[in-house]
């Protein structure tokens, strides 16, 4: 039996009528963390950028997500965005290659990130440890992403854990936790606040940002990690932009700029 006369998986049969479709705040990723078997580094995140809860299912996919998440020209990031199996299973029979399936039926191929930005380019990344570029049949996969986007006119890339610098992976899960759904204690952060704390870093331009917070906590008699707190939620929300390839224990106020108004707005609307 040749694979396009194979059945479809049921369950993604049925979680295509539903799953995939739409964009922004609408989107339902084809994958869902609680879904798993087994859930390893899999998390659920709050976008910046779209703000609407996103399911990554890998510890270099959540690095990948926020470097995109974190970058202001993005509009839009679609995880787990499932490719049509008509195309898929004619890319295979093109190719020659056998198209992914289980237990004798047909499974949905998957892009792990589909970014969009303000320029209007798009973006579809395959997310993989630089371990598993050498298996044969992992290529195979990648070659019907590959193909079906790039005959779409769509760039597509491969990223690794070999893109993310020490210093930014550091930072990335240093602001993580402020991006975390469960986190609704931070939520009563507003642009009014960050602006207070932007003009307070002001006045201390020489000293290390994580210095100067402990500082401020002392002379406003607030509890210890106030204004750090106030801070990585202000740089995980894209209220402050901060030059995220530097590790964050040397930041100083001049490395830091307050966004404009409008685009916190923009920002705290989505959300």
């Amino acid at each position: 039996m040749t694979d396009a006369n194979k059945p479809l998986d049921p369950k993604h049969e049925k979680l295509l009528k539903t799953r995939g479709l739409g964009s922004g705040t609408d989107y339902e990723p084809f994958i869902k963390v609680h879904e798993l078997s087994s859930l390893g580094e899999s998390v659920r995140i709050r976008s910046a950028s779209v703000g609407r809860i996103h399911h990554l299912l890998s510890g270099i996919e959540l690095l990948a997500f926020l470097v995109f998440d974190q970058f202001e020209q993005t509009t839009d990031i679609r995880e787990q965005y499932p490719l049509p199996i008509d195309d898929t299973l004619d890319i295979c029979a093109r190719l020659g290659i056998r198209h992914p399936q289980m237990h004798g039926r047909l499974t949905v191929v998957s892009t792990d990130l589909l970014v969009d930005f303000s320029s209007g380019h798009r973006l579809a990344i395959a997310v993989k440890s630089s371990s598993e570029l050498s298996k044969l049949r992992v290529m195979e996969k990648l070659q019907i992403e590959k193909t079906y986007w790039e005959t779409r006119g769509v760039e597509w890339k491969i990223f690794t854990e070999r893109e993310v610098t020490d210093g930014m992976r550091e930072n990335l899960l240093w602001i993580q936790p402020y991006l975390s759904p469960d986190m609704a204690a931070h939520q009563e952060v507003d642009y009014s606040d960050v602006q207070d704390l932007y003009h307070r870093l002001q006045s201390h331009p020489r000293t290390k940002i994580s210095r100067l917070c402990a500082k401020l906590d002392d002379q406003y008699s607030v509890d210890r990690g106030f204004h750090l707190s106030i801070f990585r939620y202000a740089v995980a929300h894209r209220f402050i932009k901060a030059p995220l390839n530097n590790a964050f224990h040397s930041w100083k106020f001049g490395d830091l700029t307050l966004r404009k108004p409008e685009f916190a707005s923009e920002v705290n609307n989505a959300s």
